[in-house]
C-alpha cells in the first residue's frame, strides 16, 4: 500500500543580516547624538569665549574735556577695521547777560572776570551800562555804569589792571571822551579826552604801557588817518604821526618786535589791501607789503610763531572767505587756505593749543557756524555750531582756556545770551 508521506525539512531563517542592520542603526543614532552634543558644546564655547567676550584687539577709548565729549570705538580683526565716532557739541550755554547788546566790548580783568561795556540794545538805545562775568560761577553781575553811553568804542586793559574806554558813538554823534574803570572798586572816572572824536577805530597796548589809537570815523562822518597816544601816568593824549592811509573798520596787531601792524579797512567807498607799521621808538609809520585781497571788517591774529593771520571780511565784491599770513621778518604776505564760510564782522580767538577759533559774523545773514585754523597744517576745519547765530558779538579767551562769546545780533533780534567753547 502506497502511503503518502509528507516530508518536512526544517527551515532555518537566517536572522544574522537583520540583526546586523539593527545594530548598525543603533550605532548611527548613537554616533549622531554624540556628534550633536559635541557640536552643541563647541557652539556654546564659541558663543561664550568668542562672540560675547571682548576681543583682544578691540579698543574702547573715551575722551572727555570740560567743553566736549568724544567717544570712539575701534574694533580690529585680521580682516576688517571699523570705526564709529559720536561727536557732541563743543559749545555750552552759560548765564545770560543782564542786557541784550551788540557793538560792545569785552575785556579780561586780572582776576579772570570779563568786563562787558556799552553797545546798543536796539537801533536807537546806546548803553552806558557794564557787567561782569564770573567764570567760576557762570553768572553775570552789574557793575558801575560809564559816564557816557557808547558803542563802536574800544576797551584796553592797562598795565595796572584798569580798563581804558575810548570814543565810540552815542545818539549825539561820535565821541572823543575817554574813561577809566577801576577793576578793584568797580567805579568809572573820566580821563583826558582824545584830540579827535572817533568810532570804529583801533586801540593797542604798547610795550611801554601807552595806548595807541588809530583811524576810525570822525565827527564829520569821514574816515581818519590820524593816530594818538594815551599815557596812563599823566592821563594825557598826544598826537603821533599820521598813518599813510585813511582807515576805518581796519585791524591793528601788536607784533613780537613791539611794532604795530595795521591792515586794510575802508577809505571812503573803497576797501584797502595795503598795510603799514608803527614803530613806537620813533613814532613813525612805514608801509609794508600789500595783502592779496582788499578787505575791511576782517580779523587779525598774532600766532604763536609771530606770524599774523588775517581772515575774512568784505570787499567791494562782497564777503570773503580768503585768509593770508604776514611774516614780520620779511614784510611779505602769503595766501593760506580759505575758510569754509565767507564771513565778516566775526570774532577770532587764539586758543591755548595754538589753533585759531573763528565764530559767527555775517555772510548776507548772521552765522552760527564756527571753524578752526591749524597753523601747522595751514588748514581750516569746521567745528560745531553755536546755539545762536551772531554778528557784532565779542569773544574772549578765559584763563581756563575756554572761549566766552557774548551778545550780538541774530537777524532782527538783539541777544543777551552767552555761550562757552
Amino acid at each position: 500500500m502506497h502511503t503518502d508521506q509528507v516530508y518536512s525539512e526544517p527551515v532555518t531563517v537566517n536572522n544574522e543580516p537583520h540583526k546586523w542592520w539593527h545594530r548598525r542603526w543603533v550605532k548611527i543614532i548613537g554616533i549622531s547624538v554624540i556628534f550633536l552634543i559635541v557640536v552643541a558644546v563647541v557652539l556654546a564655547l564659541v558663543l561664550i569665549f568668542v562672540v560675547f567676550a571682548p576681543n583682544k584687539s578691540e579698543t574702547i577709548t573715551t575722551v572727555t574735556t570740560s567743553s566736549s565729549a568724544l567717544v570712539t570705538l575701534t574694533t580690529t580683526s585680521p580682516q576688517t577695521t571699523a570705526m564709529t565716532t559720536t561727536q557732541q557739541s563743543e559749545w555750552s550755554v552759560t548765564g545770560n547777560m543782564n542786557t541784550a547788546r551788540l557793538l560792545h566790548t569785552a575785556s579780561i580783568l586780572p582776576n579772570g572776570k570779563v568786563l562787558i561795556t556799552g553797545g546798543t540794545s536796539n537801533a536807537y538805545n546806546f548803553l552806558n551800562t557794564a557787567e561782569l562775568y564770573d567764570p567760576s560761577t557762570g553768572t553775570w553781575a552789574a557793575t558801575g555804569s560809564m559816564t557816557n553811553a557808547r558803542s563802536e568804542h574800544t576797551a584796553s586793559v592797562l598795565s595796572n589792571g584798569n580798563v581804558l574806554v575810548t570814543g565810540g558813538a552815542d545818539d549825539s554823534g561820535v565821541l572823543n571822551s575817554a574813561e577809566l574803570y577801576d577793576s578793584l572798586t568797580g567805579i568809572w572816572t573820566t580821563t583826558g579826552s582824545m584830540t579827535s572824536a572817533r568810532s570804529s577805530h583801533t586801540a593797542s597796548a604798547l610795550s611801554n604801557g601807552k595806548i595807541l589809537v588809530t583811524g576810525g570815523v570822525g565827527s564829520s562822518g569821514i574816515g581818519l588817518n590820524s593816530a594818538e597816544l594815551y599815557d596812563p601816568v599823566t592821563n594825557i593824549w598826544t598826537t603821533t604821526s599820521n598813518m599813510n592811509n585813511v582807515r576805518e573798520y581796519h585791524t591793528a596787531s601788536v607784533l613780537s618786535n613791539g611794532k604795530i601792524l595795521v591792515t586794510g579797512g575802508l577809505f571812503i567807498v573803497n576797501y584797502l589791501n595795503n598795510a603799514e607799521l608803527y614803530d613806537p621808538s620813533t613814532g613813525t609809520w612805514t608801509t609794508t607789503g600789500n595783502m592779496t585781497n582788499a578787505r575791511g571788517g576782517h580779523t587779525a591774529s598774532v600766532l604763536s610763531n609771530g606770524i599774523v593771520l588775517v581772515a575774512g571780511g568784505y570787499s567791494n565784491s562782497g564777503f570773503l572767505n580768503s585768509a593770508e599770513l604776514y611774516d614780520p621778518s620779511k614784510g611779505t604776505w602769503a595766501a593760506t587756505s580759505n575758510m569754509t564760510n565767507t564771513r565778516g564782522i566775526h570774532t577770532v580767538s587764539v586758543l591755548s593749543n595754538g589753533k585759531v577759533l573763528v565764530t559767527g559774523g555775517r555772510s548776507y545773514n548772521a552765522l552760527d557756524s564756527t571753524e578752526l585754523y591749524d597753523p601747522i597744517a595751514s588748514t581750516w576745519t569746521t567745528t560745531s555750531n553755536m546755539s545762536s547765530a551772531r554778528e557784532y558779538h565779542t569773544a574772549s579767551v578765559l584763563s581756563n582756556g575756554k572761549v566766552l562769546v557774548t551778545g550780538g545780533a541774530e537777524k532782527t533780534a538783539y541777544l543777551n545770551t552767552a555761550e562757552l567753547y
